[in-house]
């Protein structure tokens, strides 16, 4: 900065960063003994710790002054205080402008917290007549405790509103900063869809901590336009409904006290498909709502882009470039180069229409996790569960991702948004831990980080009905209990790898539908009879047991919940399915045996136990159920 002396209180500058008026306040806190130093043959004295939350006149008093003896005949003396590089006026009672004091501590801490802080500073007299200023006298250094003005940041708040049915439990709508310091970075985002009828979006923003209480500690739309006040101090948040709107980005800065909402017209989306699957499955690159599209990608051959999964409207072909990179065009053409088999880094910008892709060598773990950041963890790829997986045992401390052991590309910020170059992840406690990374499904990019107890994700069924040839793979919850739906004809074992026969386990006693279990050698389990299972497999007691699934039906609003559309098992397919029509929009699940004790629900392609209603428009729909594929449950529905 550069130096200053201002002799006169008119020539305050305007207020710095982090000094609105906010609502927030802490409580004020005091010293016992305030700290005295020399000034000639007067003194300074400091004032105990100030709390710049409750002062809420302009200036602030930081110190007694008691006046070294002025000699000078017509000259009249000027108190100045100087705080690091700058130097302010200072009135004969020891008061500056607030302003100056809260400016001082973010210019030396870098932010506002709202914590008490040291401050180093000096009293300078000086003599004026008006025409000619001399100083007289200089104190020692002395501390000035500050705590700085701001509100109590929190780690996250959700979006509770017309969207949500005003729910304050609903913790679907997180909005968080990057994942570092919110007094460091207070800008906290949220990305919302837009309503389908196109009407207006009310809102409120519900803190961490009241999530499940009251309101009194709400975000609220002050009456100034774009301001919020906190503790609820106010009225709803309305977003205006734009038609061309697919999704709003909200923003608040919660030092500003600003927020914001901008409509989105880019999809959330966009597909990869190509010779890898045949031309038949399409993979998602998640979009940053600026028109940059990434993921992480297997390629095998020819490839394009596409705006829908569904379908093939405004796909995206090359215009020029190779399978490396390249421009884009929607108006017809080849398909982008054949890429060698491999996983590729792939960005598609929109507003360029431009692509580009990196081959990828590793992904992999780096950080203070394994004591040093000069050691990369590798990650593999989990074909069952789509993610790259690492099990390691690592240390407390602070970790990212990273491609081909370097920065250019880099995964951070918080575990359900990895973003490129975001802030350092945070691991509790040392141990052997899982950490899976999904760079390539229908979310931003994140990962999940649990504890390892020693179970695999998943154990295996084999037998006569495979000819003793597939492996059929049961899901692990992480505590050694393991389920998997299969059709079983004759005896059959367990085991923990799909491609060898290591560790097996077979059967010690029980009946035809669960028995125990030993690993030491032993006969088959017997034959339950040809038909679908429920099998149940637990390795902390060496049990199994078998349910028959003796019907799956399809139950909803069309049918008044009160009458199964009764699926047939297509053996050929490994699927049940049913064709059935449908008169207006309604909800939907999945059950077993015409009980609600075995249902599924949730998201089409990933159907849990109780999960959510589904919800199909009107017409007739051909309905594929597929359980236990690659160990996750699904839906395919066609319409007719």
């Amino acid at each position: 900065m550069t130096k200053k002396i201002l002799l006169g209180m008119a020539l305050v500058a305007s207020l710095a960063a982090c000094t609105d008026d906010y609502k927030d306040w802490l409580t004020p806190q005091v010293v016992d003994q305030p700290e005295k130093v020399s000034f000639g043959d007067g003194s300074v004295t400091t004032v105990g710790v100030i709390d710049l939350n409750s002062i809420t006149d302009e200036n602030v008093k930081v110190c007694t002054i008691t006046a070294p003896t002025a000699s000078k005949e017509g000259f009249d003396p000027i108190y100045t205080i100087t705080i690091g590089d700058d130097t302010y006026g200072i009135s004969a009672d020891g008061a500056i402008p607030a302003s100056f004091l809260q400016a001082s501590i973010v210019d030396m801490y870098g932010n506002c917290r709202p914590v008490e802080r040291d401050i180093q500073a000096i009293v300078s007299m000086w003599l004026s007549n008006g025409l000619t200023t001399v100083k007289t006298a200089t104190s020692a250094p002395f501390t000035i405790k500050v705590i700085p003005k701001a509100p109590v940041i929190e780690s996250a708040y959700y979006l509770t509103g017309s969207i949500n049915g005003w729910d304050n439990t609903d913790m679907t709508y997180k909005l968080t900063n990057d994942g570092s310091d919110p007094y460091d970075n207070p800008t906290f985002k949220l990305r919302i869809p837009a309503t389908e009828d196109g009407s207006n979006i009310e809102f409120k923003m519900t803190p961490e901590s009241g999530i499940g209480g009251d309101w009194s500690g709400c975000l609220a739309a002050s009456s100034e336009e774009g301001k919020f006040n906190y503790n609820n101090d106010g009225g709803n948040f309305v977003i205006t409904a734009d038609p061309d709107a697919l999704f709003y980005d909200i923003t608040f800065n919660m030092l500003d006290q600003t927020w914001s909402a901008t409509p989105v017209g880019f999809n959330e989306f966009i597909y990869e498909i190509g010779n890898e699957s045949g031309w038949s499955e399409p993979h998602p690159l998640h979009g940053d709502g600026s028109g940059l599209y990434t993921a992480v990608i297997y390629l095998d051959g020819e490839f394009k882009f596409k705006p829908n999964k569904d379908n093939w409207d405004g796909d995206w072909e090359k215009a020029s470039g190779d399978a490396t990179g390249g421009t884009l065009t929607p108006d017809g053409g080849p398909n982008v180069d054949a890429a060698a088999p491999g996983f590729y880094y792939i960005k598609v910008d929109l507003r360029e229409m431009t692509y580009a892709l990196t081959p990828v060598s590793s992904i992999s773990i780096i950080g203070s996790v394994r004591g040093a950041w000069d050691t990369d963890v590798d990650m593999t790829y989990n074909e069952m569960l789509k993610c790259w997986e690492a099990r390691e045992t690592l240390n407390a401390g602070e970790f990212k991702f990273r491609l081909n052991h370097d920065w250019a590309i880099n995964w951070g910020g918080t575990m359900d948004n990895l973003t490129q170059d975001g802030a350092n992840l945070q691991l509790p406690a040392d141990g052997p831990y899982i950490i899976r990374l999904y760079l390539s499904d229908e979310a931003p990019a994140h990962c999940i980080v649990k504890e390892d107890n020693g179970y695999p994700d998943f154990f295996y069924e084999i037998g006569n009905e495979g000819g003793w040839s597939t492996s059929h793979a049961l899901r692990g919850n992480g505590s050694g209990v393991y389920q998997g739906y299969y059709y079983l004809d004759g005896e059959f074992k367990f085991k923990p790898n799909a491609d060898n026969w290591d560790d097996d386990l077979e059967y010690v006693d029980g009946t035809a539908m669960g028995g125990t279990l030993q690993s030491s050698g032993g006969p088959n389990c017997p034959d339950p009879g040809a038909g679908f299972y429920q099998i149940n497999l637990d390795l902390t007691s060496l049990t199994y047991n078998l349910v028959q699934i003796e019907a799956i039906g399809i139950i909803g609003g069309f049918n008044g919940w009160g009458g199964d559309v009764d699926m047939a098992y297509n053996k050929d397919a490994g699927c049940w399915e049913a064709t059935t029509t449908i008169d207006a929009d309604t909800e939907l699940k999945f059950r077993a045996n015409h009980d609600w004790a075995i249902n599924w629900g949730g998201e089409a392609n990933d159907l849990t136990q109780d999960g959510a209603n589904l919800i199909v428009g009107a017409g007739t729909y051909k309905f594929q159920l597929f359980l236990s594929y690659q160990g996750n449950h699904h839906v395919v529905i066609t319409k007719q």
